[in-house]
């Protein structure tokens, strides 16, 4: 005799659905766990290239600028060999001129291969601070005042930078004397 209690129905129904979603709780449990993983993974992983990509950057930097202060260095020594070149006596051997020639050829080709570009400013150009150093101011009536009148020393630059300014003589407008303004 099977006689079904509507209360024990009811229970049995409950039972059966709660059996019935425990297993579906873990899986979307797990799954939501898995999704969370994921997500920390690929931000891990963006995080990281970012970070790849910074530091190749900061070392490129590095590695510019400490070969730029090597060639910032060796410039004076190329400046010596083009004057120890040109202040040659006349009575020299030969030998002399072409052994100090062939080390300043050597030095130019290093600091050309390294992308570093010999530059002068041309008389009569205007006076740029960016790349120019003033080491006197010249007062004459033969260019504008704030031109390049000639230049002490070249100047060198890569193509992102100046590595040493190049050193000009700058015109400015000659003095007026008491004498000359009539007063």
């Amino acid at each position: 005799m099977t006689t079904q209690d509507p209360e024990n129905s009811t229970e049995t129904s409950d039972e059966t659905l709660e059996t019935a979603e425990e297993p579906t709780d873990p899986i979307i449990a797990l799954e939501q766990e898995r999704d969370q993983f994921k997500a920390i993974a690929q931000r891990s992983q963006a995080d990281f290239l970012n970070f790849k990509r910074r530091t190749d950057q900061e070392r490129g930097v590095l590695v510019r600028n400490a070969s730029g202060q090597v060639l910032i260095r060796l410039l004076p020594v190329q400046d010596d060999l083009e004057r120890a070149l040109s202040a040659l006596p006349e009575d020299a051997p030969d030998s002399w001129k072409e052994g100090i020639n062939m080390v300043l050829q050597n030095l130019q080709a290093l600091v050309q291969a390294e992308g570093v570009i010999k530059y002068e400013p041309a008389a009569g150009d205007s006076f740029d601070p960016a790349e120019q150093e003033a080491v006197y101011y010249q007062p004459t009536t033969d260019q504008p005042p704030g031109a390049v009148l000639s230049v002490v020393r070249p100047g060198y630059r890569t193509a992102d930078r100046v590595l040493r300014p190049a050193q000009v003589v700058v015109a400015k407008a000659p003095e007026e004397t008491a004498e000359s303004s009539g007063n």
